[in-house]
């Protein structure tokens, strides 16, 4: 029995490094050029969204035992990435659904609502559609127009974007012979944080830098957990203020993932 979409996506509508190691750490131009390039080709001073309210998390798969080790997983490099989780009953604003026929179902989402999760619209998801097979990404976005206000103790800059929800979906089909664990660690980074679509990651990585978003396109040479760029990337931009830029996020990641490498 494949899961409804439909259903699910409705669900969701409504530990840092010590500074000394991490200040002694050069900034690698490379690396934050390519994690640009991995949160989606954005500009040095653009913004990266995050979750605005603490995660709670649904995974739906007809595996109960795969969707109980990757919930708990998620949740676990969520809590070491300093995202707030909620446990026990809440009303879920994050879902990943391995489901069969994904397209198929997108696609009839798409035909039945004009959209499927926040503003992926008709012609953003045909562009999707075109390219990628084995898995989804899809935020719930909030742009901060009546700024300046306070949020949990932070200044809010006008026309920083938040995410209310996010939704990851995988085809069922691509996953087979795929760790549960490397699913997880795939699905945690496209849940959380800006990444790019899997047709269009970009090639020439600098030299040592893997992340795990390889894992659909190259299931034998993709790294067989989140790397350390991945949960640096992570750290950054759930540590940094809202407001920060797309560079500052990724030349503070650039700085961590070194002192990690080297511990």
């Amino acid at each position: 029995m494949k899961h409804s979409l439909a259903v699910l996506a409705a669900l969701t509508t409504a530990i840092s490094i010590p500074a000394a190691a991490e200040d002694a750490s050069p900034v690698d131009d490379a690396v934050v050029n390519w994690g640009l390039a991995l949160a989606g080709n954005v500009l040095p001073d653009g913004k990266l969204h995050k979750l605005r309210y603490p995660m709670c998390l649904l995974v739906a798969a007809e595996d109960q035992a795969l969707a109980k080790t990757v919930a708990e997983r998620v949740v676990e490099n969520a809590e070491q990435a300093g995202v707030a989780v909620k446990r026990g009953r809440c009303a879920p604003n994050t879902l990943i659904a391995f489901t069969d026929d994904a397209v198929g179902q997108l696609r009839e989402m798409r035909n039945n609502y004009l959209q499927f999760y926040g503003s992926h619209y008709l012609q953003q998801l045909d562009e999707m559609f075109e390219t990628e097979t084995a898995s989804f990404a899809f935020h719930e976005p909030m742009q901060l127009w009546m700024g300046p206000e306070v949020f949990q103790g932070q200044r809010e800059v006008i026309g920083q974007p938040d995410v209310f929800g996010a939704a990851v979906v995988i085809e069922q089909a691509a996953t087979e012979g795929l760790d549960p664990m490397r699913l997880a660690d795939y699905a945690t980074l496209r849940l959380l944080a800006p990444t790019i679509n899997a047709s269009k990651m970009p090639q020439d990585a600098p030299a040592g830098a893997t992340t795990i978003l390889t894992l659909f396109s190259g299931h034998d040479s993709a790294p067989n957990m989140m790397t350390d760029f991945d949960r640096a990337y992570l750290r950054s931009l759930y540590a940094m203020p809202r407001g920060s830029t797309a560079k500052g996020v990724m030349a503070h990641a650039s700085k961590i993932a070194q002192a990690d490498a080297g511990s």
